[in-house]
């Protein structure tokens, strides 16, 4: 599983990186790497069966002052 992950993304990058260098894209070849990246990592873990974390916990940490100052009780 792991093997495939990383080949998937491996053949991503070899197919999409040359385009966006040939036509000088390079703002979109860093946001498509970044992404890629992400999208790896996520997926590795997901593979090797590591925790990952809930974003909706995080966007609830950020977010529930704001909600106290909007709706208090």
């Amino acid at each position: 599983m792991v093997l495939s992950v990383l080949l998937l993304g491996m053949g991503t990058a070899y197919y999409e990186a040359p385009r966006l260098l040939q036509k000088q894209m390079k703002r979109e070849l860093i946001a498509f790497s970044a992404f890629l990246l992400i999208g790896m990592a996520l997926a590795l873990a997901l593979a090797l069966d590591w925790p990952i974390p809930n974003p909706t916990r995080t966007i609830e940490f950020i977010f529930r002052p704001l909600e106290r100052v909007i709706y208090p009780q």
